[in-house]
């Protein structure tokens, strides 16, 4: 992404992750179990950023895959 004014990338934002990660906890909640577990699923990925893989390999790990 480029600035505004300067033609300079812009820097990412940071985000509590506390509370971007709540949109998963309440996914997870859900009345159909798939579709819970994958927008949870979903949103951690979101909460992980750029972290995203190593979430991603602990998922496929407690799964069996």
């Amino acid at each position: 992404m480029v600035g505004p004014v300067s033609g300079r990338p812009c820097e990412p934002s940071r985000i509590s992750q506390p509370h971007f990660a709540l949109p998963a906890v309440l996914a997870a909640a859900g009345s159909d179990p798939l579709e819970a577990a994958l927008d949870a699923v979903w949103h951690a990925v979101g909460t992980y950023g750029e972290h995203y893989v190593v979430l991603l390999a602990e998922v496929r790990s407690v799964c069996g895959g």
